[in-house]
């Protein structure tokens, strides 16, 4: 990981990221199935492309691309949280950050216009951002001591208003509150991202963790 991470520019939050936990989850992939499993493979190209999702974007074709794979390598990164059992709340400062510097990358990139797209590698491995609750290839075998966590399915009722592009949401956890713009929700319904008016802050939430939020009055609809 770290000869890997010194050919890549990366923030130092995931650098630490990588190093603490994601490098822990790829060791008990090798001393349970080697370097050529599915579950290795996968744990990489969720390495290449969380760095390539960082990295500046030379037009607005890469930046709808990056904005498309998102909600699957957030997906295979809380599976991968999950399986570590690395905290809620650390998961939830990790998962802000990466919000917060996904979204800078993605005002960058939608100010470009005319420039041609730079090839990307690795990142067909990733699936489709329709089949991101499929997530197969992270998925262990039964006698794999790492597993991994189903994802949330989308039909099931939850203690949440039903949000809307637009809707503005009160959070409060600990001593913090804010309100937050809901800027964007995935497809498959499973992601929501907020952001405040002026893009300076971010949070980005499962589905799960949102109604979680709102059932323990951490959330709540702000209406006019």
């Amino acid at each position: 990981m770290d000869r890997y991470l010194l050919e890549h520019d990366a923030p130092e939050e995931i650098v630490g990221f990588l190093r603490q936990h994601w490098a822990r989850l790829l060791t008990g992939i090798f001393i349970a199935h080697g370097n050529r499993s599915a579950d290795w493979l996968a744990g990489w190209d969720t390495v290449n492309a969380l760095l390539w999702s960082l990295s500046p974007k030379n037009s607005r074709v890469e930046t709808e691309k990056m904005l498309h794979m998102l909600p699957t390598l957030l997906a295979r990164m809380h599976e991968g949280c999950a399986a570590l059992s690395i905290s809620m709340f650390e998961r939830d400062l990790i998962f802000e950050r990466l919000a917060m510097m996904h979204a800078a990358v993605a005002r960058a990139g939608l100010r470009c216009r005319n420039e041609p797209e730079i090839g990307v590698t690795r990142l067909a491995s990733m699936p489709r951002l329709d089949e991101a609750a499929d997530l197969t290839a992270l998925e262990a075998p039964k006698n794999n001591p790492i597993s991994f966590a189903s994802p949330p399915t989308t039909n099931m009722p939850l203690p949440m208003p039903d949000l809307k592009i637009g809707d503005r949401v009160h959070f409060r956890l600990q001593d913090q509150a804010r309100t937050l713009f809901l800027n964007w929700i995935s497809p498959a319904g499973g992601m929501y991202l907020f952001g405040n008016e002026h893009g300076l802050d971010a949070l980005t939430l499962t589905r799960a963790r949102l109604a979680e939020r709102f059932s323990q009055g951490q959330a709540a609809l702000v209406c006019d």
